[in-house]
């Protein structure tokens, strides 16, 4: 199992230019929307180095696409000539959230599948109520057996209504894909605005699908025959524009993001702003130094446009360095901070009572043994490992590779003191 050994230097920032991926959290849902579509989709700007790719795309062979991969141009192309299978397997889903997307997709153009429950980061309770609830509004109905979900819509997907409880990433790129092959109109409300939920829409629509703003988070979607395969470009990865961004905050740094739109992050680039970092925003750039001590900051996570809960423990890890006291409120998942722990072991000061949690600022961290949980924690564990003094060894980055591509390459880039460890 894959180690990271990291010497931290306090003296020493990082620098340099990284050019963003694609995002791995707006590939994944077009890859599975390829389900839908007529001759060949093809993708641009695809983060293949990210894990969770490569298992989507064995997920898709084993439904019958043929995906046809094309390393250096970042392309993936993904034809459809024969019907797919219906039956979504464990083996492939259990380490990807996104697997579940599949679903919406199946059913969207067979009326039928069957699929089981989904893995990914352990961040407390992810139930798929709110998109089984969806999907029972369009006409279908469902059975939980053996751990798979088996699902049909015996007269063909309806158009109908559905009102998020709560905002839903993956619950409302699975309601869309659901129907847009649908016969008559969905309405969906309180829908997630994030910019991969946009671009997955984008997509259809370029494609044929027709989806309209109906009003603040509400969308029209009329069913249409069929989808028509094209070619479209992966928006850029704001979660990993952040990670690599507090490289610069935590370590007194200067560093240039490339091939990102800064409005993806417009929240978090306030809050670096407002806790001491120095920012220059271009068309698609981003670029951050930071001389001065960092000072504290309270913020809640919140869907887009509020600060990301993905970017949450990165920025746990950036304020363990601050001067002061600062206050976190986890609002979307009830198990975001299993970085904590492991930022305690190297000496930072953090108190977690239910969804706060309380960082008071240290000078100093120092090297420790760590152990990653889940794919951000990884990256927050491996900023505070920047900044102590010391060496730490960080475990099970498997979860940092499933959504970063090229991680280790990229940290040796900007000057990061990393090593490999099997």
């Amino acid at each position: 199992m894959e180690k990271f050994l990291i010497k931290g230097s306090s003296s020493k920032g990082v620098k340099g230019l990284i050019n963003c991926s694609g995002a791995k959290n707006a590939v994944l849902p077009l890859m599975a929307s390829s389900i839908l579509f007529e001759n060949t989709v093809v993708l641009k700007n695809v983060p293949l180095g990210a894990n969770d790719v490569q298992t989507m795309i064995i997920l898709l062979k084993s439904l019958g696409s043929k995906v046809q991969i094309f390393k250096k141009k970042k392309i993936l192309k993904i034809t459809n000539k024969k019907k797919h299978k219906l039956l979504v397997k464990y083996k492939y889903i259990s380490t990807m959230r996104a697997g579940v997307l599949a679903m919406g997709a199946l059913i969207g153009k067979y009326n039928k599948c069957s699929t089981a429950l989904s893995g990914g980061c352990s961040l407390g309770p992810r139930p798929i109520g709110y998109h089984l609830a969806g999907f029972k509004r369009l006409n279908c109905k469902y059975s939980l057996s053996k751990g798979y979900i088996n699902i049909f819509s015996k007269n063909g997907i309806k158009g109908g209504h559905y009102h998020f409880p709560k905002v839903s990433v993956t619950g409302t790129s699975n309601l869309i894909l659901a129907s847009v092959l649908a016969n008559g109109i969905t309405t969906l409300k309180n829908i997630s605005i994030e910019p991969e939920v946009l671009d997955l829409i984008k997509f259809l629509k370029n494609g044929g699908a027709k989806i309209y703003s109906a009003g603040k988070r509400t969308i029209k979607i009329y069913g249409v025959k069929k989808l028509n395969g094209h070619q479209h470009e992966v928006i850029g990865d704001r979660i990993e524009a952040f990670s690599y961004l507090c490289t610069a905050a935590i370590t007194k740094g200067s560093i240039k993001i490339e091939k990102i739109n800064p409005k993806y992050l417009a929240t978090e680039l306030k809050v670096l702003k407002n806790i001491g970092c120095n920012i220059k925003v271009g068309k698609s750039s981003i670029e951050l130094n930071r001389k001065n001590k960092l000072k504290p900051t309270n913020i809640k996570t919140a869907p887009f446009p509020g600060f990301a809960t993905d970017c949450m423990p990165m920025l746990m890890a950036i304020l363990t360095k601050s001067d002061g006291k600062s206050k976190i409120e986890e609002t979307i998942f009830s198990n975001r901070y299993m970085a904590a722990p492991e930022l305690v072991r190297m000496g930072a000061k953090i108190n977690i009572k239910g969804s706060i949690a309380v960082i008071i600022g240290e000078d100093e961290l120092n090297g420790a043994d760590c152990i990653s949980s889940d794919l951000r924690s990884t990256f927050a564990i491996i900023l505070g490992a920047m900044a102590a003094n010391g060496t730490s060894c960080v475990s099970r980055v498997y979860h940092g590779l499933r959504g970063y591509s090229n991680l280790y390459n990229n940290l040796k880039k900007i000057g990061v003191n990393i090593k490999k460890k099997s």
